[in-house]
């Protein structure tokens, strides 16, 4: 009798101990945190690397959110937030007495990319080769990532290196929308193999809202075989950058649905398979990841035959290699299963000419 007691005894301590004694069950690989695990709570010695420095807390978790992992868990962590700003900057962004100054006052919808202590800089929403420094300090409700309609003053226009400064007037929130079925920020690229004069023309189904250089009957530039181009006045740029209204249809029986979070390393994929190069590619996702990265998924179809019939090119001398990227895209709440499309492209060789654009679709 006393034995069956014992045996008793010695099965309700070892369920306590499962239930109730956690072991170390690991390090995660995050700057160090520690995980001690029961079967009804979870410990974890939070040392994690963040952009504000490492954060550090203990914190107990109980049935039944003890079975969540690492990353779940971080998720739902009430941790303070980065405030995603730095110290004063203290860089010379552009020469002004070699930029042109603007006298009027101007208003801009735009998306934070970047926020020091005297100056904040940004992109336009709509997709414009600028980038922009604005002087003056962001009161603390603006974050990293925010679309602001802002007004500045004093600018200068650095037209070689497509930068502005200007200073800060006003700030408030913006609801400017993309349209849908745009065709945004298509950039051309000419890599000649010897200097030579190159004729571009685009036969666009639809209407040009925005070009630069200005288009006219066409582009008529010098390209270098670096792809720098000039143009009749000695002004020179490193693409050819239009933005137009097309009637096109887009294919989106195949392509990609993409996790947000996932979207740079998908495009990082994705763009060299057709055929870019690590500075078109990183051109490409810089504007677009912003757009992106923030939806729970994205479905994602390159365009092939619909953009070309949509926006033919005309180039003169004809290009040995031609690749047209057009990335037709819309975000997504939940998965969609759907064909992948298969990615390639023709190697360079000889005169290449490189284009890269995309559309936002409504959902």
């Amino acid at each position: 009798m006393k034995k069956k007691v014992w045996l008793w005894i010695a099965a309700g301590a070892l369920l306590l101990a499962v239930l109730f004694v956690p072991v170390p069950t690991g390090m995660a690989d995050d700057g160090g945190t520690q995980v001690y695990s029961a079967l009804t709570y979870k410990i974890v010695k939070w040392h994690r690397s963040t952009e504000d420095g490492i954060y550090s807390a203990t914190r107990v978790y109980w049935l039944p959110d003890n079975f969540k992992s690492i990353d779940e868990l971080w998720d739902g962590e009430d941790r303070p937030q980065p405030s995603h700003r730095r110290e004063e900057y203290t860089g010379q962004w552009l020469d002004k007495e070699k930029a042109a100054a603007v006298d009027d006052s101007t208003y801009a919808d735009l998306i934070i990319t970047d926020i020091y202590a005297n100056c904040f800089f940004a992109r336009n929403v709509i997709p414009l080769p600028q980038t922009l420094k604005i002087n003056g300090r962001l009161c603390e409700e603006w974050c990293v990532g925010d679309q602001v309609k802002c007004t500045y003053e004093n600018i200068y226009y650095d037209q070689e290196n497509q930068r502005i400064e200007a200073d800060l007037r006003g700030v408030e929130p913006s609801e400017f929308e993309l349209e849908p079925g745009m065709g945004y920020k298509p950039v051309i690229y000419l890599y000649p193999e010897e200097e030579r004069e190159v004729t571009v023309q685009l036969r666009l189904r639809g209407k040009l809202t925005c070009t630069y250089p200005a288009y006219g009957e066409g582009w008529k530039v010098t390209a270098a075989p670096d792809g720098t181009l000039t143009d009749a006045r000695g002004q020179t740029y490193s693409y050819l950058y239009w933005e137009g209204e097309t009637y096109a249809r887009w294919d989106m029986s195949k392509g990609f649905c993409v996790k947000g979070a996932d979207t740079a390393a998908f495009l990082e994929q994705a763009l060299e398979k057709l055929g870019l190069t690590r500075r078109e590619a990183n051109e490409f996702i810089v504007y677009w990841l912003p757009l992106m990265e923030q939806n729970p998924y994205n479905i994602i179809a390159f365009q092939t035959e619909a953009y070309t019939e949509a926006a033919a090119l005309h180039i003169d001398p004809a290009p040995d290699t031609l690749l047209r990227v057009f990335m037709a895209w819309r975000g997504s709440d939940s998965f969609v299963e759907l064909p992948p499309q298969t990615l390639t492209a023709p190697a360079r060789t000889g005169f290449t000419v490189v284009e890269w654009g995309g559309t936002v679709l409504s959902n």
